[in-house]
């Protein structure tokens, strides 16, 4: 018989919640936002058809089903906490050796890497950024987060995130403004243009705009640098949403327009078939889903 289970990122969610009794706390022992954990909350309630807790004006309280579905949860992970630190105890010291690309390892990477080097202090963290991908026998590396079509053969490879594409700036760039009134708008701030991934002429006509003119402007062949040149002011750029999420949270760039449109490639975890099951493999394939997860949420 078939386990029937609600996603396991959403149980953690709501059994850290239920355990503090603040969605505050959760995302602090969580190490994501509070937003992430509200979304979590959410969608488990959907999942369930019932409402887990009571909002009330400074506070929240389990309802009935919530105290009654709390209580095991916590039980359930005490124990795997227990049975995972004692295999790691017996295993000893464990290191992990992660390529990307600069963009993923700079824009997403490695703001988030440190959350995972505190649930595992014991893992040896190496990352290495690279311009292509790994063949995995002619370097030491373990997993790659890649981007493009999942097309490896031969190789494990996980789905981490698909990726939409829409304008970004700097604030300061549009004024008092925070959204353009036409799509045709954001060609009069002068375009910054990403060689690695989608065209600005490939939105324009997605939205509806004529291309003339769409190749002119500044030009780069690095993500996180069209990244910076747009947080500069210096134009209007394609934001790669896993890669720009953040400085959009901290608001150091906007998305001035509603369209998004899906890129054609997505984020990747690929490692040989011979050690995806190793246990530091699995691990941190489970926590970049999480985070890939969280980043998304911020979309939705």
């Amino acid at each position: 018989m078939s386990r029937r289970l609600p996603p396991l990122i959403s149980l953690r969610v709501f059994e850290a919640v239920a355990r503090h009794l603040s969605f505050t706390s959760a995302a602090n022992e969580l190490h994501v936002t509070q937003a992430a954990v509200s979304h979590q909350v959410k969608k488990l309630e959907k999942w369930l058809g019932v409402t887990l807790f009571l909002r009330l004006n400074r506070s929240i309280k389990l309802t009935k089903e919530g105290e009654a579905y709390a209580e095991p949860l916590t039980e359930a992970f005490n124990a795997l906490t227990a049975a995972t630190e004692a295999i790691l105890k017996n295993n000893g010291p464990q290191s992990i050796n992660i390529a990307t690309f600069d963009s993923i390892a700079a824009n997403w990477l490695a703001p988030r890497i440190r959350k995972f080097q505190e649930n595992h202090p014991e893992v040896a963290i190496k990352v290495v950024t690279q311009n292509s991908y790994s063949d995995f026998s002619s370097n030491d590396i373990d997993v790659e987060i890649r981007y493009g079509d999942g097309k490896w053969a031969k190789h494990h490879v996980v789905k981490i995130a698909d990726e939409d594409i829409f304008p970004v700036c700097s604030p300061k760039l549009l004024g008092r403004k925070r959204k353009l009134k036409n799509f045709e708008d954001v060609k009069g701030y002068g375009l910054i243009h990403d060689e690695m991934v989608m065209e600005w002429a490939d939105w324009l006509t997605a939205a509806g705009v004529d291309t003339a003119n769409a190749e002119k402007g500044l030009r780069y062949n690095h993500s996180h640098i069209v990244v910076q040149s747009a947080i500069a002011g210096e134009g209007m750029a394609l934001g790669r949403g896993l890669l720009v999420a953040d400085e959009l949270e901290n608001g150091r760039l906007i998305a001035p327009c509603d369209l998004k449109v899906r890129s054609k490639f997505s984020y990747y975890l690929v490692c040989p078939q011979e050690v995806s099951d190793q246990i530091w493999i699995t691990t941190f394939r489970d926590w970049l889903l999480e985070e890939a997860a969280d980043t998304m949420a911020y979309y939705d």
